[in-house]
């Protein structure tokens, strides 16, 4: 009986632990992410890269997807956590310099502002996807479907050349980004108390879940900034 309690209490922590560290590996990403960005635009380097290696923005793109797809194909392979940690990182270092391009068309001080609502606005969701007895799975993938159904009418609207409301695409994103976040933390929750593998196999979970609550997050921010800055974005 002592055992099984022992056992319990020991499951729990280790549960707490993975949930833990893919928060504290989502904070270092969008540290990371916030110190590059900031970084390039301070120095200037971001405009003189752009100007000098004119093909590195246009290629940029396709590095990001196809690191999110090495990312993604690692978690079930013979693949180490350090592997999945350092896809992680350059991940965040490369969407830092795509990201500088924000400093540009916003001033700071919006910025700012942008990212501390978009941080207590993620904290509710959190909150959210750890307390509701909800199951969030359908909603999830109805957003999902609703988020994929979005981009490509962006895409067709694009080459239609039809103007977009940038309000309304922000708030819809947005929206569809609420309901996401929420199951991607209820789901994280699942996953670590049913599995039972090996502390490996938690560590890359842990990482995995880190880059999920990570593009969240980014998503959540870059929609409220297009909100709140509207009207004061730099000519």
């Amino acid at each position: 009986m002592f055992n099984d309690y022992q056992t319990a209490i020991y499951s729990q922590d280790v549960v707490k632990k993975s949930i833990l560290n893919s928060y504290l590996w989502m904070a270092i990403g969008l540290l990371i992410t916030g110190i590059v960005s900031y970084g390039l635009y301070m120095t200037g380097w971001f405009l003189q890269l752009c100007t000098s290696v004119p093909i590195l923005c246009l290629a940029l793109p396709f590095v990001q997807i196809g690191l999110v797809i090495a990312f993604s194909t690692r978690l079930r392979r013979n693949t180490s956590a350090s592997t999945m940690k350092v896809l992680f990182i350059l991940y965040s270092l490369t969407l830092g310099f795509s990201m500088t391009s924000l400093f540009y068309g916003y001033t700071e001080g919006v910025i700012f502002f942008a990212f501390l609502v978009s941080a207590l606005y993620f904290f509710c969701l959190v909150f959210i996807g750890f307390t509701t007895k909800k199951d969030m799975s359908r909603i999830g993938m109805i957003c999902m479907a609703g988020l994929f159904a979005m981009i490509i009418s962006q895409v067709i609207m694009m080459f239609l050349r039809v103007n977009m409301d940038t309000r309304l695409y922000s708030l819809i994103g947005l929206l569809l980004f609420t309901g996401i976040t929420v199951w991607d933390v209820q789901r994280m929750n699942k996953v670590f108390t049913m599995d039972d593998g090996s502390i490996v196999s938690r560590e890359k979970l842990s990482i995995y879940f880190a880059m999920e609550l990570y593009l969240d997050f980014i998503n959540i921010f870059l929609y409220i900034l297009r909100l709140v800055g509207m009207g004061s974005s730099k000519d």
